[in-house]
């Protein structure tokens, strides 16, 4: 397959799903308008998220100028059209024709304007637990008018909350545009994809605006690197079959270990507000108005809670103490009382920022870090104190994987690493005391439960998908 094609379904397979060709006989053949793909999100047992937008071509463009490296240019421009890897979006309509076990359906038409980034987040519903659905995208110019392209997918919805049910749950974080490691993107998409995991989730650092060029310095180019890191085929395809949710951290908000008060960056003048604002465009996302954390419970067994840990932080500044925090009085109590009124077998905590570590001792970002100690060690205490080590913390962030247990509280981390070889590093060396596995190389976890959950087994994998690490929890009586 040419790494710039979309494989589109033939009429016969649109047929199968029960969608009329003569819907179809509109649209240009091999068209799609959809150069940034599809991202499914936000799932349950009864409804999905259906991430579009639309583009002026079908394909990215690949013979713009390169802009791919760490000098970090800052370059001062309202349109990235003209550069590699830019998707150019145009104003349009959308809509998601869908199929599966109890239903077949048609979204509305969504219009798509330059405000969201020519994006449209549209609500599937009607939905049965733990199904397979397939669905079609299709765009046009204008409401009236003519279809011009449509893309083809899959997901799956999660099982009902009291379900005896298994999970294979794919985390992943801090890809770096300048760090891809095959032609077509990151080898870690392809291996996620090939596992069939049930959902991904992608736990911050998903772009990185400060750390490579271009600097993300205006909306346009924060939005242009969305553009040509979500356009990467491995990743449009991986995301074509695979649904998730998303994260956000410093480098896709705004700068590196950024606060809401902060006002020098190497993003200025792009300001924190708009960073939160084009995240939320850019992937499945609650809807504004709504707070960033969540839980997401895949049946009886299993419940993630994905906190948010840039909206609300204190400055990393600031003297340590009660009063200092990451997450924010009312986030911290949400995540805490929903942690003790959780029935699910495995609570599974993905921060993105480590909560354990060990950190290097010259970082000041997160619960593993001496200026967030407070915290930290209330949490950490909170979690022997009421759990009994049945509670796992799982994170991104750090550039290299580990599993570590804090020595007071025997609390278990599980680090997923960077999403390439090329992008490892930094890492503070194997430290006896904490690591039970410590490698400074490039890859993803995934987390595993078997039907009646009788195990939860957290697996280092490499980039390639082979494992290099796991560690089995066995069920408690």
């Amino acid at each position: 397959m040419n790494l710039v094609e979309f494989p589109l379904r033939s009429r016969r397979e649109l047929f199968a799903l029960g969608l009329s060709s003569a819907v179809y006989s509109a649209a240009t053949p091999g068209e799609t308008h959809q150069a940034s793909g599809v991202k499914v999100g936000e799932m349950t047992s009864e409804s999905a998220l259906v991430w579009t937008r639309r583009t002026a071509a079908s394909i990215r463009n690949n013979a713009g100028v390169a802009v791919k490296g760490r000098t970090r240019v800052a370059m001062n421009i309202d349109s990235t059209d003209n550069l590699e890897g830019s998707a150019k979006g145009t104003s349009g309509w959308m809509r998601v024709r869908y199929k599966g076990p109890g239903v077949s359906a048609s979204s509305k038409w969504a219009e798509v304007l330059p405000g969201a980034d020519f994006t449209a987040q549209v609500p599937v519903t009607g939905l049965r637990a733990a199904s397979s659905y397939e669905y079609v995208v299709e765009t046009k110019a204008t409401h009236s008018g003519r279809l011009d392209g449509e893309l083809t997918g899959t997901f799956k919805t999660l099982p009902a909350a009291k379900a005896d049910a298994p999970a294979k749950i794919a985390l992943l974080s801090c890809q770096m545009y300048a760090d891809t490691d095959q032609p077509g993107g990151f080898h870690i998409y392809d291996s996620i994809r090939k596992l069939k995991t049930d959902f991904l989730l992608g736990c911050g650092d998903n772009v990185y605006y400060d750390g490579e060029d271009p600097i993300a310095n205006t909306e346009a180019l924060a939005n242009y690197h969305w553009q040509r890191m979500f356009s990467l085929p491995s990743i449009v395809e991986c995301l074509r079959s695979t649904g998730g949710y998303w994260q956000k951290d410093d480098h896709d908000l705004l700068d590196n270990d950024v606060w809401p008060t902060r006002t020098k960056n190497t993003t200025s003048p792009l300001a924190f507000q708009t960073g939160q604002r084009i995240f939320r465009s850019q992937v499945p996302a609650p809807p504004a108005g709504k707070p960033m954390y969540r839980t997401v419970r895949a049946g009886a067994h299993v419940e993630l809670w994905l906190p948010e840990v840039r909206d609300y932080r204190s400055a990393n500044t600031d003297p340590d103490g009660p009063a200092k925090t990451i997450w924010g009085a009312g986030q911290k109590r949400w995540l805490m009382e929903s942690l003790k009124a959780s029935n699910a077998t495995w609570k599974i905590l993905v921060n993105p920022n480590p909560i354990v570590g060990p950190d290097r001792p010259n970082k000041s970002d997160n619960h593993a870090n001496a200026v967030f100690a407070h915290e930290g060690s209330e949490f950490r205490n909170f979690l022997k104190n009421n759990f009994g080590g049945n509670v796992v913390s799982v994170c991104g962030d750090r550039h290299w994987q580990y599993h570590s247990v804090d020595p007071q509280t025997g609390v278990h981390e599980f680090g997923c690493g960077a999403a390439s070889d090329s992008h490892a590093g930094g890492s503070p060396g194997y430290v006896k005391a904490m690591h039970r596995f410590h490698r400074q190389l490039g890859g993803f976890l995934t987390m595993e439960v078997p039907a009646g959950g009788a195990s939860l087994r957290l697996v280092h994998r490499d980039v390639m998908g082979a494992e290099v690490h796991s560690h089995s929890f066995p069920r408690k009586a």
